[in-house]
């Protein structure tokens, strides 16, 4: 094997060393960010969890009917529309 052969060997082993280092950082970086992804996404959850908690416990039959006297509301039960019929019940498909 001559001097140049050697060389160009040795270089190209560097290379391919370097890029595995390269590849392996990248590796380490991208687990790094998929973890914090994965905590971002269960914090997340559990904060849409504890939301849909609230709401389900402001939408309670109780709760709305304290807000509707402590804000004084006008709230009137529902009537019916135009295109109403009451043998059915329900509004004409118009």
């Amino acid at each position: 094997m001559t001097v140049c052969r050697a060389a160009a060997l040795l270089v190209t082993f560097a290379a391919i060393a370097l890029g595995v280092v390269f590849m392996r950082g990248e590796q380490t970086r991208t687990a790094a960010r998929v973890h914090q992804l994965q905590v971002a996404k269960d914090r997340l959850r559990q904060e849409a969890w504890d939301l849909q908690m609230e709401i389900a416990r402001l939408k309670t039959p109780d709760l709305i009917r304290e807000r509707v006297e402590r804000w004084q509301l006008n709230v009137l039960a529902p009537c019916p529309g135009p295109g109403w019929r009451a043998e059915t019940g329900m509004a004409d498909a118009r």
